[in-house]
C-alpha cells in the first residue's frame, strides 16, 4: 500500500512545480509566449527534469541520507 505522505512529492515535484508556473504565465501573457516549437522544446526540457529527478536524484539523495 503507497504511503500516503509522499503522495504531494509524487504529485507536485520540483520540475512539475516550475512547468505548471511556465505554461501559466505564458497562458496570462506575463512571460512571451514561444512558439510551437519553442514550447515544445521547452516541454522536453520540463521532461527531462521530472525523469532525472524522479528516476535519479532522488533515488541518490535517498541512498546518501541513509
Amino acid at each position: 500500500m503507497p504511503n500516503l505522505g509522499d503522495l504531494p512529492a509524487a504529485l507536485f515535484s520540483p520540475s512539475k512545480v516550475v512547468y505548471i508556473s511556465y505554461v501559466i504565465l505564458t497562458g496570462l501573457k506575463v512571460l512571451p509566449a514561444p512558439s510551437i516549437c519553442g514550447f515544445v522544446m521547452i516541454s522536453i526540457i520540463f521532461w527531462l527534469a521530472e525523469v532525472g529527478h524522479n528516476d535519479y536524484l532522488r533515488i541518490w539523495l535517498n541512498k546518501k541520507a541513509n
